[in-house]
C-alpha cells in the first residue's frame, strides 16, 4: 500500500487524508523540486525514491498532487518541479511547456516575477527548437521587465550570444554580476556564459566561423532560417577576416566606465533643447534608437525649421522593428533600412545640441537611458544635463485637474491646450515637450508673482 510522502502513515495515494487537508502543496511542491536523492536531506523521500527505477522520478509525484490546484499556479508548480534551478527542460517535454505556458498567460494567478521564470525557459525552447523569430520576441518583452529571477538573464544573454548580439550578451551578463554578486553559483554561470560570449566575439574579429545551429536533422533550411533571421537583424552570417570591428563602428565604451546621465530639477532656463527618441522597445539594455529628433528653443522661442530643427531616422543596431512599433509610431521598416547606423547619427545629433540642455518627457527613466547606450556605442561621453518636463509637471498636477499617478505628455498637452499633430514621432513630441515646458513655465512664475503680490499687500500702508 503506498505511503503519504508527507507524514510517511499508509495513504491510498501520495497523501494521506489528514495531510490533504493541512498540508500546504505549493510548499511541499518547493521542497520536492529541491530535493535531491540520496544525500541525507530527506530520510522518507531516500527510502521511497530508491525504489523508483530512477531516484530522480520522485519529483514527478508534483504532477499528482497539484492536480487540485487551481491553473495556472498547477501550470507553474508542474514546470518548476521539472526544471528545479535549471534554464532549461528537457526536448522530449517542450510541446508541453508551451501548452503550459499558454495556460499561464491566460489565466491570472502568478506574479510577474514567476511568469518571467516561466518565459526564461520558453525562450530557452523557442531558439533551440529553432524559431529565433518568435525567441527575439519574447526576449524583448522579458528585458522590458525589471522584475526577473537569475535563471532568465542566463538565458537571454546565451540567446544573444548564438545570435551573435555580443555586446547586448555583455550587458545583460554585467546587469546580473551586480544583481546576483553574493551567489557563488550564479556568479560561476556568469563567468562561463561571460568566457563563451567572449569566444564567440573573438572568432567574429578574427574572421572565423562563429556559432551556426548544427542540427542532426533539416541542417540546411535551419541553417538558413538562422542565417535569414541574422539578416532581419543587420548581422551578416559570414563575417570576412579583418571585416567585423567597421562594422559594428568605433569600440564601444564598457558600460562600468560610462557616466551616468546628468539630472538638473532647476528651470531657470529660457534657451535649450527639447528632444525625444522612438525606439525599438522600452529596454535601454538591448533595444535601439530608431530616430531622433529635436528642436532648439532660443529665450523661450520655439522656431519649428531650418538650423534649429534635428529629425533623422537611425537603422536599429541589430534589432527588427516590431508590428507594435510600427503601428504606435508609423516609422516602417523601409523608412529604417537605409538610414545610417546609430554610432553615425549621435555625433551630429550632439553637435546639434552644442552644451545645451536637453528637455524631455520622461527622459531621466527612459530617453537618457537609451543616450548612454548611443554615447557608449559613438565612444563619446555626454556631458549634456538633462531636465525632464514629466518631473517638473508633478507640481501643477492639482492646478491642471490631473488625478493619475503618472502623467502622459498627451494627457498634459491636452490640459494646456497645446496640439500635437503626430504623437508618438520623435520631432512631433519633441516641439510638444518644449512648448509644454514654456506654459509650465508661465504658470509657475505667474504662481510667484501672485505669492510675491501677496506677502507685500500687508506692507501699503508702511
Amino acid at each position: 500500500m503506498p505511503i503519504c510522502i508527507n507524514c510517511g502513515n499508509e495513504a491510498e495515494s501520495c497523501l494521506c487524508t489528514k495531510c490533504k487537508e493541512t498540508v500546504n502543496i505549493e510548499e511541499l511542491c518547493e521542497r520536492i523540486a529541491a530535493y535531491r536523492p540520496g544525500l541525507g536531506e530527506n530520510a522518507l523521500w531516500d527510502s521511497i525514491s530508491a525504489n523508483l527505477s530512477s531516484p530522480y522520478n520522485f519529483k514527478n509525484i508534483i504532477f499528482a498532487i497539484t492536480d487540485s490546484i487551481p491553473s495556472p499556479r498547477k501550470e507553474y508548480r508542474r514546470i518548476l518541479g521539472m526544471v528545479g534551478d535549471s534554464t532549461a527542460i528537457a526536448k522530449n517535454s517542450r510541446p508541453w511547456l508551451y501548452e503550459a505556458y499558454d495556460a499561464c498567460k491566460k489565466a491570472e494567478g502568478l506574479s510577474e516575477y514567476e511568469l518571467n521564470r516561466i518565459k526564461g525557459l520558453v525562450l530557452d525552447a523557442l531558439y533551440k527548437d529553432y524559431m529565433f523569430l518568435e525567441a527575439d520576441e519574447l526576449a524583448a518583452d522579458i528585458m522590458g521587465s525589471d522584475n526577473l529571477p537569475k535563471q532568465v538573464y542566463f538565458t537571454v544573454a546565451d540567446f544573444y550570444t548564438k545570435t551573435r548580439r555580443y555586446d547586448e550578451a555583455d550587458e545583460i551578463l554585467s546587469e546580473a554580476e551586480k544583481l546576483f554578486g553574493n551567489d557563488q553559483a550564479a556568479v560561476a554561470e556568469i563567468k562561463k556564459l561571460a568566457d563563451d560570449n567572449n569566444k564567440q566575439r573573438e572568432k567574429a574579429e578574427s574572421g572565423k566561423q562563429e556559432y551556426m545551429p548544427n542540427p542532426k536533422e533539416d541542417r540546411d533550411a535551419i541553417r538558413k532560417k538562422y542565417v535569414d533571421f541574422l539578416a532581419t537583424l543587420g548581422i551578416e552570417a559570414e563575417v570576412p577576416a579583418g571585416g567585423s570591428r567597421s562594422s559594428r563602428g568605433p569600440k564601444a565604451i564598457p558600460r562600468d566606465q560610462y557616466p551616468e546621465p546628468i539630472e538638473t530639477r532647476d528651470a531657470g532656463f529660457d534657451s535649450f533643447v527639447a528632444f525625444d527618441l522612438e525606439t525599438t522597445g522600452r529596454s535601454s539594455k538591448i533595444d535601439s534608437i530608431i530616430e531622433f529628433g529635436a528642436i532648439k528653443v532660443v529665450n523661450g522661442q520655439v522656431v519649428d525649421s531650418g538650423e534649429f530643427v534635428f529629425q533623422e531616422f537611425v537603422k536599429p543596431y541589430k534589432r527588427k522593428l516590431s508590428d507594435e512599433i510600427q503601428n504606435l509610431t508609423g516609422i516602417t521598416a523601409e523608412d529604417v533600412k537605409t538610414a545610417r547606423e546609430m554610432w553615425e547619427v549621435t555625433p551630429d545629433f550632439l553637435k546639434f545640441v552644442g552644451d545645451s540642455i536637453l528637455v524631455g518627457f520622461n527622459c531621466m527613466a527612459f530617453d537618457s537611458r537609451f543616450m548612454v547606450r548611443a554615447g557608449r556605442y559613438s565612444n563619446i561621453i555626454i556631458e549634456n544635463k538633462y531636465f525632464d518636463v514629466m518631473r517638473y509637471a508633478d507640481q501643477f498636477k492639482e492646478m491642471l485637474g490631473i488625478d493619475s499617478k503618472k502623467i502622459s505628455l498627451e494627457e498634459l498637452s491636452e490640459k494646456l491646450d497645446i496640439q500635437n499633430p503626430e504623437a508618438h514621432r520623435a520631432l512631433a513630441d519633441a516641439i510638444t515637450t518644449a512648448r509644454v515646458f514654456l506654459k509650465l513655465k508661465e504658470m509657475d512664475d505667474g504662481a510667484a508673482s501672485s505669492s510675491l503680490d501677496d506677502m507685500l499687500s500687508g506692507f501699503e500702508d508702511f
